[in-house]
């Protein structure tokens, strides 16, 4: 779209009334010399339709995973492939609130086969995906009285991850009834033919089944799966919209809730346990093992797309708790019936980051290691309260 701009819109304004003045003043000079100023607009607006300005562009940014918070740079570059020299250029880049403010930059004018770059900083002010342009570049002529507007249609990914806290040492206490650091060191010293079997259960394989166990016990045994010794670790995420405060942002209660699954995940995956996390829905979000860049990236990527929903809290959360070694659970609040959903591993570590205290003693009835927390709370202190006491064994 071509058009005059505020300068050109002028000039023409007082080349037309000073025209208009100086005819009926009777002066030849005023109206030249208004005419000549009427003129250069129209010139400009013909020049920028005629010039055939072959632009190109290009965007980087420093990191396309950009931790919640913090900040990266972002280099467009614009090519100028004509013959002739631009004029000022205006860059608009979309940005999504997410990102950071609306950016509107003024390049120089580009000399012919060149180009030109500038910067721009964006910051994870939201958790989630979002994407930056497309880029739109206004081309003026020389003397700024009418511009051309050139769009382009790239747009660059941008993933904001949960914030990751650091944690420090796990606490040295684990609750009442609580038996994960004795089973997680009796279970290491054991060999496979050594392992705690368990009852048959439908839908069990039949390759799982510990024939030595079986004929003593007169009844299908099967070895259990992936035992505490792999220090496995179950994280449970409570995405339910009625669990949360309503609020978006940093300062909400599910932004924390996020952060601090993100953290401990982390936390475990550096120390080479596997890390499974979970849903209140009964979604698997992501399983990792290991400490790689790629299994760390993987957790961080899945928790970039955690969203609140609408649904009450799964009767089965899909956690095989002869699996792990811990279970964590960060949850908003709860009513006696989702209370009662939450189940304790037969044997490993259980505890609770619980919103509200209204369920505590209930959760503590049961075996939980409960810590209450607010969105005020720093993760770092609520973990080093509720953490069992082998947070740093690995295999």
């Amino acid at each position: 779209m071509t058009n005059l701009t505020a300068r050109g819109r002028a000039l023409l304004g007082v080349g037309v009334v000073g025209a208009g003045t100086g005819w009926g003043l009777a002066q030849p000079a005023v109206v030249t010399a208004s005419l000549l100023i009427g003129l250069l607009p129209l010139l400009g607006l013909l020049v920028v339709r005629r010039s055939r300005f072959v632009l190109g562009s290009a965007r980087t940014v420093t990191s396309t995973r950009l931790p919640f918070g913090d900040e990266a740079e972002v280099v467009l570059t614009v090519e100028n492939g004509s013959r002739w020299p631009s004029g000022a250029l205006l860059l608009e880049d979309a940005v999504p609130e997410s990102l950071g403010e609306p950016t509107r930059l003024v390049l120089d004018r580009v000399p012919p086969r060149a180009q030109r770059a500038v910067r721009y900083a964006i910051s994870g002010r939201q958790r989630g995906r979002a994407q930056l342009g497309p880029l739109t570049v206004t081309v003026t002529d020389p003397f700024g009285t009418a511009r051309v507007e050139r769009a382009f249609t790239a747009t660059t990914p941008v993933v904001v991850t949960p914030q990751v806290i650091p944690l420090g040492p796990p606490g040295d206490r684990l609750s009442t009834g609580s038996r994960g650091d004795a089973t997680h060191h009796a279970m290491a010293s054991r060999g496979d033919d050594d392992l705690l079997p368990r009852e048959h259960r439908p839908g069990d394989d039949m390759r799982r089944i510990h024939w030595r166990a079986t004929a003593r016990q007169g009844e299908l045994m099967v070895r259990r799966e992936e035992q505490a010794w792999h220090s496995a670790i179950t994280l449970i995420l409570d995405d339910r919209a009625q669990a949360h405060d309503g609020r978006t942002g940093a300062r909400s209660s599910f932004e924390w809730a996020v952060s601090a699954i993100a953290s401990i995940g982390v936390h475990y995956l550096r120390q080479g346990w596997r890390v499974t996390i979970v849903t209140t829905s009964g979604h698997v979000m992501a399983e990792a093992r290991g400490g790689t860049a790629d299994e760390v990236d993987l957790v961080l990527q899945s928790l970039a797309e955690a969203r609140l929903i609408d649904t009450p809290m799964s009767p089965s959360l899909g956690v095989d708790t002869d699996a792990v070694t811990a279970l964590v659970a960060v949850v908003g609040r709860l009513s006696d019936e989702s209370a009662r959903t939450l189940a304790r591993p037969v044997a490993g570590f259980a505890g609770c980051l619980l919103l509200e205290s209204a369920r505590a003693e209930h959760l503590r009835s049961q075996g939980w290691r409960v810590v209450q927390w607010s969105p005020g709370s720093p993760i770092a202190d609520a973990w080093s309260s509720l953490a069992p006491s082998f947070a740093g064994a690995s295999r």
